[in-house]
């Protein structure tokens, strides 16, 4: 929205003077996300009295889009009636959404507050584990008869309350509620009205499990280009479906805790300016510990090396850069492989197939950077001499292609052993392959030069 200072300035205006009607059409008239993000820096007085003129259909909405800590301070002040005529106008997968970011305290109000159906709903997604298409589905899905005609569906449907604008597709199921069919609701308003469910609809069936993980969710909706998955529990009975806009909170949500797990982060998912001193210094200062030491066998290396070092003293300049090269290297060949796994495209049957292809490629990149470095030690390093800058430069060739196959397989053995291949990605691979950086360049100048 553009003019938000003079947009904000006016609904305080509005709000001071009890301006009703002009609240409503401007709410009416404005998209509502950016109406939210308006009402996001209201006072909680003035935001109460946003909340108390408008519909309910308006103020859910507006609800679902505020920050955590904004939805608990209203939580806290909403009388009872206020909290169950608010969240009978959100979907249950938005409440537990929220929830699962509240305290205790809250958490006890809301469910005091919602209708015992919709309580138990509720209960029974928080049950889910967390990430799994269970957490995140909505149980408001579509579902149609298999014996009932286009027409008679389509009446059916427009009967139908508090539909997510989401769907896009509507299941069919049989007398056991067992998903046998689905169909997109575009197909069906161009079907034949006379023509039966059973007989049009599509019966291969993409569908995900309760307890299966979301991303698996996200690469299906992807895969197959659709923009709802019905998820069925282990009965195969349908439990609910998953809607595209919840698949983008999915990648953004696996996205950011991938880039914080090859960061040495521990993943959190608050936003940063939400993030509190002491929570970052938690999830960075185990990482950061788990390296130092690991430092360690770095150092024994150079202890190790120490009398012979001291024997051609500028040896060690050219440590830095070979840890560099190595560490660069091996990040990316482990940056490429965990992303392939993310998105599927590598299983670990494909291991030999990583190694042949990562191989050819660390060949051409050690080739080319120990060719370019070994001119450069001879340009602008004159102390040193050709055999020297020979070493150093099969040094560069060797650790680059050592380093892009730990890159590539260190992913793979971590899916095997069923760890989060994103944690190798980073932090473990750079610890090791200056370990192995080392042991090349000190074991081949120890060989050719001292």
């Amino acid at each position: 929205m553009e003019n938000k200072e003079i947009t904000l300035e006016l609904l305080k205006e509005l709000i001071r003077n009890k301006n009703v009607t002009e609240l409503r059409r401007l709410f009416s008239e404005y998209n509502i996300v950016d109406m939210s993000e308006l009402v996001e820096e209201l006072t909680t007085q003035e935001t109460l009295f946003i909340f108390k003129t408008l519909k309910k259909n308006v103020t859910s909405e507006i609800f679902s889009y505020l920050p955590y800590d904004k939805q608990e301070t209203l939580i806290e002040v909403f009388t009872g009636p206020e909290i169950q005529a608010m969240l009978d106008n959100l979907y249950s997968d938005d409440i537990v959404d929220f929830m699962e970011e509240m305290p205790a305290n809250i958490v006890k109000r809301i469910l005091q507050n919602v209708k015992p159906a919709r309580r138990a709903e509720i209960n029974k997604l928080l049950n889910y584990a967390e990430d799994s298409c269970g957490s995140i589905m909505n149980t408001n899905y579509i579902t149609l008869k298999r014996n009932e005609t286009v027409a008679q569906s389509i009446i059916r449907l427009k009967q139908l309350k508090n539909i997510d604008r989401a769907l896009g597709y509507a299941y069919i199921t049989d007398n056991k509620r067992e998903l046998i069919g689905s169909m997109s609701l575009k197909r069906l308003l161009y079907e034949n009205e006379e023509a039966k469910i059973d007989d049009i609809m599509d019966t291969d069936i993409v569908y995900v499990h309760t307890n299966d993980d979301q991303e698996k969710a996200a690469q299906l909706i992807q895969k197959y280009d659709i923009s709802t998955i019905a998820v069925v529990n282990d009965e195969g009975k349908i439990a609910g479906a998953i809607t595209y806009d919840d698949i983008i909170d999915v990648i953004q949500e696996e996205a950011t805790e991938d880039i914080h797990k090859m960061s040495a982060i521990t993943p959190t998912d608050k936003p940063y300016l939400e993030t509190g001193v002491l929570s970052m210094y938690k999830h960075r200062i185990v990482w950061l510990l788990v390296l130092m030491i690991g430092a360690t066998f770095t150092g024994n290396v150079l202890l190790i090396f120490e009398d012979r070092l001291q024997g051609i003293a500028y040896l060690s300049v050219f440590i830095p850069m070979l840890m560099d090269a190595a560490g660069n290297a091996g990040n990316q060949a482990s940056t490429m492989i965990t992303r392939a796994l993310a998105l599927g495209e590598l299983k670990i049957s494909d291991i030999f197939k990583v190694w042949f292809k990562e191989f050819r490629v660390a060949i051409l990149c050690g080739i080319t950077m120990g060719i370019v470095n070994f001119f450069r030690v001879l340009v602008f390093m004159g102390m040193v001499d050709v055999q020297t800058s020979m070493v150093v430069s099969v040094a560069v060739m060797c650790t680059v292609m050592v380093a892009k196959l730990i890159g590539c397989t260190l992913p793979m053995i971590a899916v095997k052993l069923g760890f989060d291949p994103a944690v190798m990605a980073g932090p473990l691979i750079t610890t090791i392959v200056d370990v192995v950086a080392l042991l090349i360049y000190l074991g081949l100048a120890s060989f050719f030069l001292l």
